[in-house]
């Protein structure tokens, strides 16, 4: 605990400063970012302080967080792949395009050819050696001029055209090469996944079956209710101060917000749990993994990591000594810093920190102390 406190007051220093005056988002986004290794410090604290982890659960953390990170990069793969499929659309467009102006090109030099051999090769000089008057001779000999020059030009743009189609039909082999290489790093992604979720899997069951009395179960389950408590107080304290916001105070959202994501209520605040030892301090919402998580109201990510018994956890600061937490979620979306909006996407639903099954863990706070979160949903 001692060790708590001490990164605790350097932190306080640390942004001491900043709380004199009132900041814009862009400063205390910036002044949180600059905290953020302390936060984590407090976290490594209050995990080692709390109780004594199996490798199990240790390894259980680091495959949920390795999982994670495997969900990011097919993420932004399939981002890559849908740009590129875009592109590759484009560049068929300006083809097509290419090709019917190939063809208009064709067509005219051909009408100009045709022309050219009706009249004769030596038309020009038959013209100019007859006895026809200068000043029909000149508009003649502008005629062949023109049509000369008017060839000259359709050629010129018919190997432009050609030249533009060759490279528009390179651009779109390139494409499809690289549309082919995200294809594979998607489907080995996907692989990882798999084995990743295996080995998930039979890290659960390991941990499930080392706790072998109800004791056990409730002795972890109030470590971990304890730790979750001594992280929102501990980020409550060194925390910038949070600017004015272009939206109404949380505290006036009552029976107004919608719920973070769509699914049946699995339980409820206050229900009894841990066999009439603990309370949820919460609800759980089932949903399907990899639904989407949304803010519930305006704020900012003031935690975002793997924690024993929330897994991977958002926590949105709303101001006033308000808090939002979502957890066991598949993975994170939000850094620390970021601010979001009504319904913003955060998070997808997940079965982090090593639940059975899919659902989203949904908490709301006042100064560290749990609230009824459907008192402010409509």
């Amino acid at each position: 605990m001692k060790r708590i406190f001490i990164v605790l007051w350097i932190t306080m220093l640390s942004v001491t400063a900043v709380l004199a005056e009132p900041q814009t988002r862009e400063q205390a986004s910036a002044e949180l970012k600059a905290v953020r290794d302390q936060i984590d410090a407090l976290k490594e604290d209050i995990e080692d302080e709390g109780r004594r982890r199996s490798r199990a659960e240790r390894n259980l953390a680091e495959v949920e967080k390795s999982e994670q990170k495997v969900r990011r990069e097919l993420t932004s793969i399939r981002k890559q792949l849908r740009e590129s499929k875009a592109r590759q659309a484009d560049l068929k467009r300006q083809s097509e395009a290419q090709r019917k102006e190939l063809n208009k090109q064709r067509t005219a030099l051909a009408s100009q050819l045709r022309v050219a051999y009706i009249n004769g090769n030596e038309e020009w000089l038959r013209v100019s050696l007859s006895q026809e008057e200068a000043t029909s001779l000149g508009r003649r000999m502008t005629y062949y001029g023109y049509l000369s020059r008017q060839r000259r030009v359709t050629i010129e743009k018919l190997a432009a055209a050609l030249g533009q189609l060759e490279k528009i039909k390179a651009e779109i082999s390139r494409e499809l090469a690289q549309l082919a290489n995200f294809e594979a790093e998607a489907t080995e992604k996907l692989a990882e996944i798999a084995d990743t979720r295996t080995e998930r899997a039979a890290l659960v069951n390991k941990i499930n079956a080392d706790i072998r009395s109800k004791d056990a179960q409730i002795e972890r389950l109030q470590a971990q209710a304890s730790e979750l408590t001594k992280l929102v107080e501990a980020l409550a304290k060194v925390l910038p101060k949070m600017p004015d916001l272009d939206a109404e105070p949380f505290a006036g959202q009552a029976a107004s917000l919608a719920w973070p994501t769509d699914g049946a209520v699995l339980k409820n605040f206050g229900d009894s749990r841990a066999y009439g030892r603990l309370k949820w301090e919460g609800v759980l919402l089932g949903a399907p993994a990899g639904a989407v998580v949304r803010s519930v109201y305006h704020g900012r990510v003031v935690f975002s990591d793997w924690l024993d018994g929330m897994g991977l956890l958002t926590i949105i600061d709303h101001g006033a000594g308000y808090m939002s937490l979502y957890g066991h979620n598949q993975d994170l979306l939000k850094e620390v810093g970021e601010w979001v909006d009504p319904g913003e996407a955060i998070a997808h639903v997940g079965d982090s920190g090593g639940q059975v099954a899919a659902a989203l863990y949904f908490e709301i706070r006042k100064d560290g102390k749990p609230v009824n979160p459907k008192r402010w949903i409509r």
